[in-house]
C-alpha cells in the first residue's frame, strides 16, 4: 500500500504527542487492546487481509491488526506526527512486526493506490473536523465487502461501584476539560448515527470496559496520567484543578486508598467498537 499527498484539509488532536501523553498512550494500549483486538475479530479482521490503521499513534492498534492478519496480511498505519511514527516503528521493529508500515499524512490527504479490506481507527474521528465526511472518505478507500471499524470512548462510562467520590471526581475533571476543548465526551454513542450518515450500513457494535479494585495498578495509572496530559489544557483553558490532582504519586495513593476503603470496583470509560461492511 502506498499513499499519495493531495491538497489537505488538517486534522487535529487536541492532547498532543508530549512524553505524559505518550506514556498515556502506552497505558491505554495495555488496558483497551485485549478489547479492541476482540472487536475487530468480530468485525471479521482475518488472516490475509490488507488493513488501513487511521490515528495510528505509537501503533498498538497497528500491531493488534497485524495479529490478527498473520504473515501474509499487511497494515498500513497512518498519522499527522512525524515523531509519534518515529516511535511506532521502533516499536514495530522491536517487535518484529514485519508486515506493518507507517507513513505520515493526514486524513484529508490519504489516498490509496489500490483498495483496502479493511480501514480502522481507535480514537481518532472524534478529533478529526467533519468526522462524517472522513468516514464516507475512508469507506471509499475499502474494497465492497470490506470493513469499516472505529472505536471511539463514552467517558461518562467510567464509575465506581459502591461510589468512590474521588475517582468520580477525576472521571468529571476528565470531561470537563474535553468538553471545555470542544469534543464530545459520550462521542462513542454517536457513532451508529454517524455511520448512516455516512452512508454505511447500520453498524454493529461491542463495548469494552476494564474494570478493577486497589490492586489494578494499570487502572489507577491510566486515570492519574490522563489528568497529567491535560493539565497544559486546562491550564490553557483557564480551568482550575483540585489541589489532590496536581501530584501524581499523591493521588495514585488516593485513589488506591479509596478504592480499598470503599471497597469499590472501578471502570475506566467504555470502549464502543463500531462496524459495518462496504
Amino acid at each position: 500500500m502506498t499513499v499519495d499527498h493531495m491538497p489537505s484539509n488538517a486534522s487535529t488532536y487536541l492532547l498532543g504527542h508530549a512524553d505524559v501523553e505518550v506514556r498515556r498512550l502506552m497505558l491505554q494500549a495495555q488496558l483497551y487492546d485485549s478489547y479492541t483486538e476482540h472487536a475487530l475479530r468480530l468485525a471479521g479482521l482475518r488472516p490475509g487481509m490488507r488493513v488501513l490503521d487511521v490515528g495510528c499513534g505509537p501503533g498498538d492498534v497497528s500491531f493488534v491488526a497485524a495479529r490478527l492478519v498473520g504473515s501474509t496480511g499487511a497494515v498500513l498505519g497512518v498519522d499527522a506526527e512525524a515523531d509519534i511514527l518515529d516511535l511506532a516503528r521502533t516499536r514495530a521493529a522491536d517487535h518484529g512486526f514485519s508486515t506493518v508500515r507507517f507513513q505520515q499524512t493526514t486524513v484529508g490527504d490519504l489516498a490509496l493506490d489500490q483498495p483496502v479490506d479493511a480501514v480502522i481507527g481507535r480514537l481518532i474521528l472524534m478529533h478529526l473536523p467533519d468526522p462524517v465526511e472522513s468516514l464516507r472518505q475512508l469507506a471509499g478507500l475499502v474494497r465492497p465487502g470490506g470493513i469499516v471499524a472505529f472505536s471511539e470512548f463514552d467517558m461518562t462510562g467510567a464509575r465506581g461501584v459502591p461510589e468512590a467520590p474521588l475517582w468520580l471526581s477525576a472521571r468529571d475533571t476528565i470531561i470537563e476539560t474535553f468538553t471545555s476543548m470542544g469534543l464530545d465526551a459520550t462521542f462513542a454513542v454517536t457513532l451508529p448515527a454517524l455511520f448512516k450518515r455516512a452512508g454505511l450500513s447500520t453498524p454493529q457494535l461491542a463495548l469494552g470496559a476494564p474494570i478493577g479494585g486497589p490492586d489494578h495498578a494499570e487502572l489507577i495509572a491510566f486515570v492519574v496520567e490522563t489528568l497529567q496530559s491535560l493539565r497544559p489544557a486546562r491550564d490553557r483553558l483557564g480551568l482550575a484543578t483540585r489541589e489532590e490532582f496536581t501530584d501524581a504519586d499523591a493521588l495514585r495513593t488516593l485513589l488506591r486508598e479509596e478504592l480499598a476503603t470503599t471497597g469499590a470496583l472501578a471502570t475506566t470509560p467504555a470502549l464502543i467498537t463500531a462496524w459495518s461492511r462496504v
